[in-house]
Parts: C-alpha cells; sequence; structure tokens
C-alpha cells in the first residue's frame, strides 16, 4: 500500500469518527437534553438548591423553578392559600419528572379546578435535603404566608444532617454550568452507570440508561455521592452517617407553631421497608419523635403504598403513578386542614 493510500485512509477513518461523534452529540443534545441540566447554586444556611429561574427541558421532562428557587411558577400577589410541601428528592422530582407530574403541581391543579382559584401548593426541596436543610430555608426566606406545612420525609432522613459542605460544582450530579459538549457530559457524569450496566447486563433502551441521573439514583447504583456525607445501603435500608436525631424536626415544628401554621409528617418508606412490612429503626425514631411532641404524622404503609409505586431499580423514589399517589394521599388532608380553617 503507498503512503498516499495509507494517508487517505487515516483520513478517512479520522473523518467518520468526526462524523459518527457529531452524530452522537446531537442526538444527546436533541433527544435527551444533554448540556440542558438544571443547575444548582451553593448556600451557606442550606447547603445548596436548584438554581432559581429555570426552564430546561432534560430526559424529554420540563424542570422549571422560580426566584425562590422552589418548583413552581413565580408566587403571586394572587396567591392567598400557600401551602409548604417540603422534602428531598422524593417530593422534588428531579428531572425524571415532569413539572406537570409532581404531586405539588397535580395538587394545585386539583384545588383549582375545585373552586380555590387563590391556592399554591409550593415546592421547597431539594435531592438528598434533610429536615434542617429546610428549615434553614425557612428560616432565611420565611413561610410565605403558609395555611398549612407538610414535611414528605423517610427514614433515612433521621440522620441526615447537614455537613455545610456543598457538593455543587465538585460532584457531577450538581453542575453549577452546563457543560462544554455532551460528550463530554456523558463520559464524566455517567460512566460508573455504564461501566455498571455492562458488568450487570442490565442495559435495556438506550433512553432508560440516560433517564437514571446521579440525582436520583444515588441510592442503588454506584456512583459519585452527591451528599455531603457518606451514605450506605444496607439491608435494613439508606443509612446516613449524621450524629443523633436530625435537629430539623424540631426547628420545623417550632417554626410553624411561631407562626400559628398547622404542620404534619407524612412518613414514605423504602423498598426494603416494604419487604419488611414496618419501617426501619430509623423510621421508628420519626414516629417516636412525633408522638412525643404531638406532631400528626401519616403513615403510608396505612393508606395503600406499594412497589409499583417507585421507579425501577430505586429504593425511595416515586415514579409519575407514585407521584399522582401522593397527590391522592395528601388532597384530603390538606382539604381538611383547609376547610377547618374557613
Amino acid at each position: 500500500m503507498s503512503r498516499d493510500h495509507m494517508l487517505k485512509n487515516i483520513l478517512l477513518f479520522v473523518l467518520l469518527i468526526l462524523l459518527l461523534a457529531g452524530l452522537l452529540e446531537f442526538f444527546l443534545r436533541f433527544q435527551f437534553g444533554f448540556c440542558n441540566s438544571p443547575l444548582y447554586i451553593s448556600h451557606p444556611d442550606f447547603e445548596y438548591i436548584y438554581a432559581p429561574n429555570q426552564d430546561v427541558k432534560r430526559f424529554g421532562n420540563v424542570v422549571k423553578t422560580n426566584s425562590f428557587s422552589m418548583r413552581n411558577e413565580e408566587i403571586q400577589p394572587t396567591d392567598t392559600l400557600n401551602i409548604l410541601l417540603i422534602g428531598d428528592s422524593v417530593v422534588n422530582g428531579g428531572s425524571m419528572t415532569d413539572q406537570d407530574s409532581i404531586a405539588s403541581t397535580l395538587l394545585q391543579k386539583r384545588f383549582r379546578a375545585e373552586g380555590y382559584s387563590g391556592i399554591k401548593v409550593l415546592n421547597i426541596s431539594a435531592g438528598s435535603w434533610g429536615p434542617d436543610n429546610i428549615a434553614a430555608y425557612l428560616k432565611k426566606y420565611g413561610t410565605f404566608n403558609a395555611k398549612l406545612i407538610c414535611l414528605v420525609t423517610s427514614s433515612h432522613d433521621a440522620h441526615d444532617i447537614m455537613s455545610h459542605i456543598s457538593p455543587v460544582g465538585i460532584d457531577s450530579g450538581y453542575p453549577e454550568k452546563q457543560y462544554p459538549l455532551a460528550l463530554i457530559e456523558l463520559w464524566d457524569r455517567y460512566r460508573n452507570i455504564i461501566w455498571y450496566g455492562l458488568e450487570k447486563g442490565i442495559f435495556e433502551p438506550m433512553a432508560s440508561i440516560f433517564q437514571e441521573t446521579p440525582e436520583t439514583i444515588e441510592t442503588t447504583i454506584p456512583t459519585s455521592d452527591p451528599n455531603p456525607t457518606p451514605t450506605e445501603i444496607a439491608d435494613e435500608g439508606i443509612q446516613k452517617d449524621g450524629i443523633g436525631f436530625n435537629p430539623g424536626y424540631a426547628e420545623l415544628d417550632s417554626i410553624a407553631k411561631a407562626e400559628g401554621i398547622p404542620f404534619f409528617i407524612y412518613l414514605h418508606p423504602e423498598t426494603s421497608e416494604l419487604a419488611l412490612g414496618h419501617f426501619n429503626e430509623q423510621g421508628q425514631s420519626i414516629i417516636e419523635f412525633a408522638q412525643h411532641n404531638n406532631i400528626r404524622l401519616v403513615n403510608e404503609f396505612e393508606l395503600g403504598i406499594d412497589s409499583t409505586y417507585y421507579r425501577p431499580m430505586d429504593v425511595v423514589h416515586y415514579n409519575s403513578m407514585g407521584q399522582k399517589f401522593l397527590e391522592k394521599q395528601l388532597y384530603p388532608l390538606f382539604l381538611n386542614y383547609l376547610t377547618a380553617q374557613q
């Protein structure tokens, strides 16, 4: 083979690689929303939160935030009945749940359809937040003239205590800016998932692979941990290493009582607890705290929760059916509180 012929083949090979890379870049951007991830900001009081005023589409799902980083449209003067639905990624939904499919949006639409035109269900949440993160947020911004506060929590939150070390811009699951190329993002954020899938032979359709993002699978597939403190998945469920009982539960209760706002806890089980048929030791400590402090606690086991409401290969997060299930359970509870105040 002549030298010119060899150089021609090398050039054709390089052009082919560039063409394939370009096609993959286009596919990742416009099919899956790569380089269009919801961004985060750090905060000295509550560690981190979604950046405010976002409107992005990721994996086919819209994620919007208002000026207070809530997963809501902007608060308006006509909003006369504000309800705070607070929690972590279970409430937030992340980029795997469309804005119109999260429980807060479903609840707001249902109330407005029933004639509560001034109601707004404010979604104050972030992935891997504990109750102390939420309490710090409310101390910073207030309670937005709320008529009711509902905390959705799980057993591992009992020891998920803030370290005040923000993962934003450090952990790939908490980006502070968009990646310059989708191919770079694919490698940086998802290589652990890809290796895990290849090792276990669990890859199904390509879409299902990319929908498993670090912000939502931190408790399922080995990846960079987006929590400031270590997390372990044990037989008895998610284990956080915070020392003592999370002070945020008492702080939220104090905030609500100081402002005369009804407050209750909605305890959501992990899949390991579904298998047990009851809450583990961490969950029981939350139940005992609520009993000791005369706080109403809604036990989701008593409402018919089952594994069909969870995402595949996930130990705690709702799928779209689960978000509807949460809305169905909370609506009559919220309605009773609002009716009692009239």
